[in-house]
């Protein structure tokens, strides 16, 4: 017989017990899809058995390994687990719902392969430190699981698939991506592209095997993608052809599409919670993104005594677009240059002057982005498509703080491709053309100005030792804890550390800010902490980001909504936040080689 392992409750017993009750063992698992499994077990297990299964079945029968040890995610009624079975696998079915479960026992016991699969109640994510994730699989499998996820839970999905798999082992999921609305339906339902999902799964070093689109078994209106993983040793490289083709295919009149192609890596890299999968493999951003960034980059470049037009050298040169507006601020600004601007914007204690200013400067860049790069990078030859687009409004109410940006100047849409290029190897593609770009305004200068000259305007960042300073003093005085070890930490002793090091991300955010011990300060350095440490000390840094969010709101608003999150969010902000951290911190950690700390 198949081994049955979950709490031995009556149907009835269950529906009746407390919502904290119900909590206990679902776990992470959305309450209101729970109990909607177990109060419509019978009547789903009839459905499903209605099922074609065929194009199912030859998927299985052609990707799970002979003699393998599959482990299947959400098994419902247990169809799939039993062909798994009759393949020769040895399964372990799991369920979050019991009375799924036991409708799995029935349909097992019914084929003769209970031997082969054993059944388990199990919700994912699991909690951290479930001694299941201590197991290994040749291939699992989770058929309408992602859907059923909430964002902030994706990222530790998908981790603890990893965590699950041999080296080379596979996972094949499918999920709807198209479904009509049912107000009797209480399950939760997010929907999602494959894109977004395969991007997942690719940046904690995947590689997808088979992607495919189709119709509902059952004849319903509904859309569904299957994707089949195989887990590599290493992310590995991807073509960057797209990339070079719109650098090198158009004219180099200006620095426009350079920078438009380093502020893309970079947001890929720090702000990627801003990205839109839509339908057609497409990715929008907030065009603010892309502005702020060409802000940064440029001012250096009109602040120096050096001649850098950033422009073709000629008769129809007309200069940058934008430079006297921002050359009105840079000199409104003072002595304190970008590093005082940076500051004064972060924490919005601009002057209405620097505002109406800054505000002028904003959008004629927005506007030189559209009607240059945007329209142009890759599609100024007739026989080239145009590779992006931007629609909304280009108007900014006002433009006080960062988050101003975000909420303003429409979106741009880039294919969701190139996008996960950026997110994959933008690290590497930035930096790259960043010597590009100064090269050719090398070229623009009527080679004048030395390369490295140029170079060293490029690498300027707003990174004031002020915005640390404001850190330190939000926590002076105080009595503290370690963050990574919540040892006590007298007034005056703690030193700043940033959660993901300075050297990787270039971040002086407030939520990247948090105190240490000086001696463990000095022990991690550059390294970033093991997952474990990370999540030992979730209590700590989420108590500190509300202590900062309390003492520079505007700032620690406004820094929050352009990485961690996708915008502004006033409540129960900390859950998702943290989830961001941790997926930042893997990534970077996967695709930069870094070594790890631990407590």
């Amino acid at each position: 017989m198949a081994i049955l392992i979950f709490p031995p409750w009556s149907h009835r017993e269950l529906y009746i017990c407390k919502r904290k009750e119900r909590a206990v063992f679902a776990k992470h698992m959305h309450l209101e899809t729970l109990d909607y499994y177990n109060a419509n077990s019978e009547s789903l297990a009839a459905k499903y058995k209605q099922a074609d299964v065929k194009e199912i079945q030859a998927l299985l029968s052609r990707w799970l390994p002979a003699q393998g040890r599959v482990l299947e995610i959400g098994c419902g009624c247990g169809r799939d687990a039993a062909y798994a079975a009759a393949l020769g696998c040895q399964v372990l079915a799991t369920d979050a719902s019991p009375a799924m479960l036991a409708q799995a026992v029935k349909a097992i016991a019914a084929t003769g392969l209970s031997s082969k699969v054993t059944l388990k109640q199990q919700s994912f994510p699991c909690q951290q430190g479930d001694q299941f994730l201590n197991q290994k699989f040749d291939a699992v499998l989770a058929s309408a699981v992602i859907m059923h996820l909430p964002d902030h839970e994706l990222f530790e999905f998908a981790f603890q698939i990893k965590t699950l798999l041999k080296a080379n082992g596979l996972f094949i999921c499918s999920f709807c991506t198209e479904r009509p609305q049912d107000p009797d339906d209480t399950r939760l339902f997010s929907l999602r592209q494959p894109a977004e999902v395969q991007l997942m799964f690719e940046r904690l070093g995947f590689k997808v095997l088979a992607s495919e689109i189709s119709k509902d078994t059952l004849g319903r209106p509904i859309k569904w993608a299957t994707l089949v993983f195989s887990l590599e040793n290493s992310i590995g490289t991807r073509p960057v052809d797209q990339i070079e083709s719109i650098i090198n295919r158009d004219k180099k009149v200006a620095t426009y599409k350079l920078a438009l192609l380093k502020a893309l890596c970079e947001i890929a890299q720090t702000s990627s919670q801003h990205a839109r999968f839509l339908p057609g493999d497409i990715v929008s951003l907030p065009l603010g993104l892309l502005v702020e960034k060409w802000l940064y980059y440029y001012w250096p470049l009109i602040d120096t005594e050096l001649n850098l037009p950033e422009m073709q050298v000629g008769v129809r040169a007309r200069g940058l677009s934008f430079r006297g507006d921002l050359r009105r601020l840079i000199d409104a600004c003072g002595r304190g240059g970008l590093d005082s601007f940076y500051s004064l914007f972060e924490s919005g204690r601009l002057n209405s002057a620097q505002t109406a200013l800054l505000k002028k400067a904003a959008t004629s860049i927005a506007s030189t982005i559209v009607s240059g790069p945007i329209q142009y990078a890759g599609g100024a030859a007739k026989d080239v498509p145009r590779i992006f687009l931007h629609k909304g409004s280009l108007r900014l109410p006002k433009c006080e703080t960062p988050t101003d940006l975000l909420g303003a100047l429409g979106h741009i849409y880039i294919p969701a491709t190139l996008w996960r290029e950026m997110c994959l190897l933008g690290h590497w593609i930035g930096e790259a053309i960043t010597m590009r770009w100064a090269e050719l305004s090398h070229e623009f200068t009527k080679k004048e100005v030395p390369v490295q000259d140029i170079l060293s305007r490029l690498i300027i960042r707003p990174e004031a030792d002020r915005m640390v300073t404001q850190a330190r003093q939000i926590y002076c005085g105080k009595e503290l804890e370690c963050v990574w070890t919540g040892k006590t930490l007298k007034p005056g002793q703690a030193h700043i550390d940033h959660v993901i090091p300075f050297t990787l991300w270039h971040n002086n955010d407030l939520w990247n800010l948090l105190p240490a011990d000086p001696h463990v300060n000095n022990q991690k350095r550059d390294k970033i902490v093991t997952r474990h440490t990370l999540y030992a000390s979730k209590d700590r840094i989420v108590g500190f980001w509300r202590i900062a969010k309390q003492e520079a709101p505007l700032r620690f608003q406004a820094e929050l909504s352009r990485t961690l999150l996708r915008g502004p969010q006033e409540n129960n902000w900390e859950i998702p936040a943290f989830s961001a951290l941790s997926e930042a911190i893997e990534t970077v950690a996967l695709q930069r080689g870094v070594q790890r700390w631990e407590n």
